[in-house]
């Protein structure tokens, strides 16, 4: 994709994005999220994942341009720095942490009841602590972005350069909107925070394996190419190199949909309990 087909894509991705959130919350809504938000962003826990997010990018970003820069190596930085095993692994113990506390510890402590008998509806519960989870994750990137930015300002590379870069954070945010919907389901299902994050953690890490787990097993090879088409590994492969499919974008957005809303029917059964 061409420098100003990724530019009218993000612009369509914040104008859908903001407009639902105020749309979706309305005014009772927008003060649970800014509630959340500063919950996350004041707690302890925000400052070690904030601290293990700019080690990690700036080990990785800095690992890379070493490498390159040393080696012939047939790759750009971009590629090279979302290849890494050591990223990906870290990566995914950023969706637990966020979302462990989201509905588990009001689970524990039996304010979540209080909480969804209030005279407000439980999509706006639901959407806020969502959003509010996914801003903070969009923070998290934003030096990430600006790294990359900032040196392919500086190398004048031609337009591929820019389409990796965008590549890539399209498919780091689809994943975020995808891993913290199941982070945020995980979170609902129990009262203990710890058992929350590591539901989290293994199903955001079968989603990414599953094509490579299957490979080698005695399984249809149906079943093989479609849960290989589904795993995370392959879509990164297509991103990175500055490649927009379309069918991936309907499958992270329509499925982060149905798990949030099996995430509302969780809630409201609680509600009705209540």
């Amino acid at each position: 994709m061409e420098r100003s087909q990724y530019i009218i894509l993000f612009l369509l991705i914040f104008i859908t994005v903001i407009p639902t959130v105020y749309f979706l919350l309305n005014r009772t809504g927008i003060i649970i999220l800014k509630k959340e938000l500063k919950s996350i962003i004041y707690s302890p826990i925000a400052w070690i994942i904030v601290s293990l997010v700019m080690l990690l990018n700036g080990f990785s970003f800095t690992a890379a341009l070493e490498i390159l820069r040393k080696n012939d190596i047939d790759e750009t930085l971009v590629g090279y720095t979302f290849s890494s095993t050591s990223f990906w692994l870290t990566y995914f113990f950023i969706f637990p942490v966020i979302t462990m506390r989201l509905f588990a510890e009001e689970n524990k402590v039996g304010t979540i009841e209080t909480l969804l008998t209030a005279p407000v509806k439980t999509i706006h519960v639901l959407l806020a602590k969502y959003f509010s989870a996914l801003l903070f994750y969009i923070i998290l990137w934003i030096p990430s972005v600006v790294n990359f930015i900032l040196l392919w300002l500086s190398s004048k590379e031609n337009s591929e350069a820019i389409g990796s870069i965008g590549g890539a954070y399209t498919i780091i945010l689809l994943l975020g909107i995808f891993n913290l919907s199941i982070g945020c389901l995980t979170s609902a299902l129990t009262k203990n925070q710890l058992v929350a994050a590591m539901a989290c953690f293994t199903f955001c890490m079968l989603h990414f394996l599953i094509g490579f787990i299957l490979q080698d097993l005695p399984v249809p090879d149906l079943w093989r190419n479609g849960l290989f088409y589904v795993s995370t590994v392959n879509h990164v492969e297509v991103f990175i190199n500055g490649l927009i499919d379309t069918r991936q974008l309907v499958y992270y957005l329509s499925f982060t949909a149905l798990i949030l809303l099996l995430t509302y029917n969780i809630l409201e059964f609680r509600k009705w309990k209540a």
